[in-house]
């Protein structure tokens, strides 16, 4: 029996995310990843596109403010093109 993988693109994330960086990639480490609008497996340490976004955490107890990274990873820029619109 066969199996096939259904995917499904990862959300968007709330309006609190701003796009940092959006760039292509000849290698960015060892390993692979889902591209975040199809799904295809991306090898990392080949061409891919990567998308960085940053959100402000709340003030930590002593008044510093934190940021939180979220990095996607694409097979294209068709696809960071879809995804993002």
């Amino acid at each position: 029996m066969s199996h096939t993988k259904r995917h499904v693109s990862r959300p968007l994330p709330g309006p609190d995310w701003v796009v940092q960086d959006v760039r292509s990639y000849d290698y960015w480490r060892r390993g692979a990843d889902d591209c975040a609008a199809c799904g295809v497996d991306v090898a990392l340490d080949e061409s891919h596109y990567g998308m960085e976004l940053l959100r402000h955490r709340p003030a930590r107890a002593e008044g510093k403010l934190g940021l939180e990274r979220e990095r996607f990873v694409f097979c294209s820029r068709e696809c960071v093109d879809a995804w993002s619109h």
